[in-house]
């Protein structure tokens, strides 16, 4: 099985001095059970699944963002690159079903957006126009600073929003597009049980903790929060038990989404 090479830790380094800096934010973190260490640790047993061989790091840039980057390369690299952006609430562990397939003929690049993930978390502006273009312009960024020329992009929920935004923009460096359920075309799910919605004190205490951020929920549910997220989307789990008969994919996506926003 390849190992994974992994270099060090800036976003968790950060997050622990932001941790001493104030009350609040020593708080939090012994509310909600989740730590950047838990998620690495969570993520480096679900990429173990992946066969091909691979790296992952941080890629600096220069606003000095981190951008947690996976790559997986074949034997053979003379092909476009693919890179493959995640959907809201995910990261690059969620991919793992894919990676093989995809990355046997070709580099295949995946990375946590900002604000997800293992990524940094900065301070989006408050309007859809700005956080919109503040993601586009981390892709191209990231894009510059990995040196691939062009490539095939592929986006999967708010990952294909961001996809064809960046392909509108810079279009030069988009060979294909290729968008997953991408945001604006919901399809309603065939089991009512995944249609339940959260308690109302876990709302309440939402909206006064994160305003209009939708994974408030998550941290303001605090050590419910792990509960909540098998609650609320079992089908999660049944997707991914070929590669995991216990919670990791649930365990991996409660800690991408109860970290302290930024």
């Amino acid at each position: 099985m390849p190992r994974l090479q992994e270099s060090t830790d800036p976003v968790m380094a950060e997050e622990l001095q932001e941790q001493s800096q104030s009350w609040l934010t020593g708080w939090i973190p012994s509310w909600c059970p989740t730590s950047m260490s838990q998620l690495k640790a969570v993520e480096s047993r679900i990429l173990q699944c992946i066969r091909n061989r691979f790296s992952a790091r941080y890629i600096s840039l220069p606003d000095q963002h981190k951008i947690w980057t996976l790559t997986v390369s074949p034997e053979l690299r003379d092909k476009t690159p693919l890179v493959m952006v995640h959907g809201f609430g995910g990261g690059v562990g969620l991919w793992i079903q894919n990676i093989d397939a995809l990355s046997s003929r070709r580099t295949l690049h995946a990375f946590d957006l900002l604000g997800f993930g293992r990524s940094s978390r900065p301070t989006f502006p408050s309007d859809p126009e700005g956080a919109e273009e503040q993601f586009v312009s981390s892709i191209e960024q990231w894009r510059q600073e990995m040196g691939i020329k062009d490539m095939i992009l592929l986006g999967h929920s708010l990952g294909g929003f961001l996809a064809t935004s960046y392909s509108i923009k810079y279009p030069d460096r988009v060979k294909h597009l290729v968008l997953v359920d991408p945001w604006g075309f919901p399809v309603l799910p065939t089991d009512p049980s995944e249609m339940r919605s959260p308690p109302a004190w876990v709302k309440a205490l939402a909206a006064v903790l994160g305003r209009s951020n939708p994974l408030a929920v998550v941290r303001a549910a605090g050590p419910w929060g792990p509960r909540l997220v098998q609650r609320f989307r079992p089908d999660l789990k049944r997707k991914f038990e070929e590669f995991f008969e216990d919670d990791t994919i649930m365990e991996y996506i409660y800690h991408c989404n109860a970290q302290t926003p930024r």
